[in-house]
């Protein structure tokens, strides 16, 4: 169940690993672009909180993306959630993967690798019961141990589902914002939620429809007054324009300042581009996050740094930029024009 039925919510299920804690916070961020909630244990799971309710919370949720890491499938918590989500019906349609690289779940050998995990782990836990000398008063222990069993029971299953489904590239999913990911669990929001907005929707046309007719009685009203008011404007402009042109033909006349703009030439043509800020993002590799960055051989303004990404802001000129990372005695570097705000560029691929 989600909180209401007019503000769904979407859980993230992850590993507590640091490439697996950027990428939940990424997809967070971008979710929230789009005014979707989103809810994950670091924000949502407080102090003494019951984490096992936190968990079955997860398992009913309709939209859950999972970050899917080799420690994630090693993880009984990670397995717990998984398995509620699995329990709680329509398993396919409710999940959003996004699988590392780093897992391999391909293969049938390394899906068997995983069982043996399980049974490993199974075989253990209940061998360390086995050898206590009462079996009594044992919760919490025993409860494990069916978990375990249940985990090793299903993983072969549950790998083989997210195996099937086309998750696509991680670095795919990075450079296009998790666009893709946000689209699809944005489409199914509206088709679960479709028709049962009927009546706030009328409402607000009702709304709207009483804004726009006072709006439309007060632009009647303040009609004469605008045109007279832009009249103004329009005589303001023109004397203006006349002072620009007089103090312009002044200039040109003046011979020494002729002299000198040709002198400075390419140096006026840079002051009159105006002050823009750009944000850049430097795709880099997660060993390359703690990196020093430059822009044009100085010191970059880092407005965000995680294992995925470097976001960096920066003044907008005519040319192109150079932009440097270095990590001790790795460097890499890219020159690139940057024309718009959050562009996105790959360094040491």
């Amino acid at each position: 169940m989600q909180k209401s039925d007019i503000k769904p919510s979407v859980y993230i299920s992850y590993a507590w690993n640091p490439e697996s804690e950027a990428i939940a916070e990424f997809i967070e961020v971008e979710f929230k672009k789009r005014g979707v909630e989103v809810i994950r244990d670091k924000n949502d799971l407080k102090y003494k909180g019951r984490i096992k309710r936190f968990m079955d919370k997860i398992g009913r949720g309709k939209y859950v993306i999972l970050v899917i890491s080799k420690k994630y499938l090693r993880s009984e918590n990670c397995m717990f959630e998984l398995l509620q989500i699995f329990k709680n019906q329509n398993f396919y349609e409710r999940i959003f993967p996004v699988v590392l690289d780093e897992v391999k779940i391909a293969r049938a050998a390394d899906r068997l690798d995983l069982l043996k995990y399980w049974e490993n782990e199974t075989v253990n836990l209940d061998k360390k019961i086995r050898e206590l000398k009462e079996l009594a008063n044992i919760q919490g222990v025993a409860e494990d141990l069916n978990l375990y069993t249940e985990i090793r029971n299903n993983i072969s299953g549950l790998t083989n589902i997210l195996k099937d489904i086309n998750t696509l590239n991680v670095d795919l999913h990075i450079n296009s914002d998790f666009q893709q990911l946000c689209d699809l669990v944005q489409s199914k929001i509206k088709s679960d939620f479709k028709g049962k907005r009927t009546s706030p929707i009328k409402k607000g046309i009702i709304a709207f429809t009483l804004i726009f007719l006072l709006l439309f009685m007060f632009q009647g009203i303040r009609k004469s007054d605008f045109l007279n008011k832009s009249k103004k404007l329009r005589d303001s402009t023109a004397i203006a324009k006349v002072r620009y042109d007089s103090i312009q033909n002044l200039r040109k006349k003046d011979s020494l300042y002729t002299l000198k703009k040709k002198q400075n030439k390419k140096i006026e043509k840079e002051a009159t581009v105006p002050y823009i800020a750009y944000d850049v993002k430097l795709i880099v590799p997660s060993n390359m996050s703690k990196a020093e960055v430059f822009v044009d051989n100085k010191p970059a303004e880092i407005i965000e740094r995680n294992l995925i990404f470097i976001k960096i802001r920066l003044h907008k000129k005519n040319g192109m930029h150079r932009f440097t990372i270095k990590n001790g005695d790795r460097n890499c570097f890219t020159d690139h024009r940057i024309t718009k705000n959050n562009m996105r560029l790959t360094l040491c691929d």
